[in-house]
């Protein structure tokens, strides 16, 4: 009996041993690594995630009692720890391998696809209620004809593809709303959904990317398709367009979430090439979210409407115009008509405008996210068609649009 209660009293102390040493190494490790934080070079940006990391603040008196050296003080450890991309790859693995299937909000789902998760409480009815308002206002303004085109949320699309016990948003009444909110004040709703699951279903080409929240140059012509047959206007066959493979390499934005992820593979980004001569651009000024290798803003000189050099940057769909601007205006000579369109619009219409290009006589873009004039001026030129065109969910949360009446 002695001897059983000593090997107990053994064990017990091996496991006491066992959890100081480990706890002495969790805490030595984030003394380690908090040193580290301020005495190593600060990291501005990263490549991987496509965005500017926060850095060390500056400390005041003011700030330490705002509280906001301690909030910046916590975004700049996160951001700025040691080998940071190598424990969030090692993190993704760790998760995958117990069969996690939802990883920092984003599903992985079937045959390779990353959804976003975007939940019935991530957006709000009254937000919605109030951008179609602004919407239907600059109808009424802009004295033209005005169209909304919401895009269908990936995995409201591919639900074949979601894992199991998976919960998205149902698009269904936004999509009811909408359509009721646009029509009551003469502003047409592009109804895109069944034309999306359509050809999701019939085409053996993607319509969405896998590793990226954005549709592909496939979905985009369905898109496009639809807004010219609605407005007379009769679509090129996508054949004509020489659609050509130019990258093999991409990894999109829900895989820098999910980085290391077990078995990613790379995306091809294919692009119409048979586009019209002769068209020419101009922009506000330099891409506002297209960043170059060192992480800088840098004025593009665009010969057509595509920057191969992003290709060989982490945010290859950034090779449509080099990125997104306040605006950016493309006139075409030899256009089917002599047409003005006004577009207002997230990323989603990028990859769209190519297909319209042949049917315009000139096409403005206008990404409300970055454009500081007067949305109100500006509709009120002599615009043929104007066109609000997002991605669903995007358009649902979206805190610009109010922009519209200024």
């Amino acid at each position: 009996m002695r001897k059983k209660e000593k090997r107990n009293m053994n064990i017990q102390k091996d496991g006491q041993k066992a959890g100081r040493l480990y706890i002495s190494l969790v805490i030595g490790a984030l003394a380690v690594g908090g040193i580290c934080i301020f005495a190593l070079p600060q990291q501005t940006y990263s490549a991987q995630e496509n965005r500017y990391l926060t850095t060390r603040p500056q400390i005041s008196v003011d700030g330490i009692f705002s509280g906001e050296v301690q909030t910046d003080l916590t975004n700049a450890a996160n951001d700025q720890f040691p080998a940071r991309d190598l424990w969030m790859k090692t993190a993704t693995t760790s998760q995958y391998l117990l069969y996690h299937r939802e990883i920092n909000g984003v599903y992985i789902g079937e045959n390779g696809y990353l959804f976003e998760k975007v939940v019935d409480s991530d957006l709000s009815e009254q937000n919605y209620r109030k951008n179609i308002g602004f919407v239907t206002a600059l109808r009424q303004n802009a004295d033209t004809e005005v169209s909304v085109m919401l895009v269908p949320t990936p995995g409201t699309i591919l639900t074949d593809q979601l894992p199991k016990r998976a919960v998205l948003y149902d698009p269904l009444p936004y999509d009811t709303l909408g359509e009721e909110l646009c029509e009551a004040d003469s502003v047409r709703w592009l109804a895109i959904r069944d034309e999306i699951v359509r050809a999701a279903h019939d085409s053996v080409r993607p319509l969405y990317f896998k590793t990226d929240h954005h549709w592909t140059t496939n979905g985009a012509y369905v898109g496009a398709s639809l807004y010219l047959q609605a407005h007379g206007i009769t679509p090129v066959p996508q054949e004509r367009y020489d659609v050509q493979t130019k990258s093999t390499s991409f990894f999109g934005t829900l895989y820098s979430k999910v980085a290391g992820l077990p078995g990613a593979r790379p995306e091809k980004i294919d692009l119409p090439m048979n586009l019209p001569q002769g068209i020419s651009i101009e922009t506000s000024g330099a891409p506002a979210d297209a960043l170059s290798t060192n992480g800088t803003h840098e004025m593009l000189q665009l010969s057509g409407i595509y920057d191969l050099s992003k290709l060989e940057v982490k945010d290859q769909y950034a090779v449509y115009f080099g990125g997104n601007y306040g605006s950016l205006t493309i006139t075409n000579p030899d256009a089917q008509t002599d047409r003005h369109l006004l577009i207002l619009k997230d990323s989603y219409a990028n990859s769209m405008v190519p297909y319209l290009i042949d049917g315009y006589a000139q096409i403005t873009m206008i990404d409300l996210r970055y454009y500081n004039e007067s949305v109100s001026e500006l509709a009120a030129q002599d615009w043929d068609e104007i066109l609000v065109c997002y991605e669903m969910s995007n358009f649902i949360k979206d805190k610009n649009l109010f922009k519209i009446l200024r």
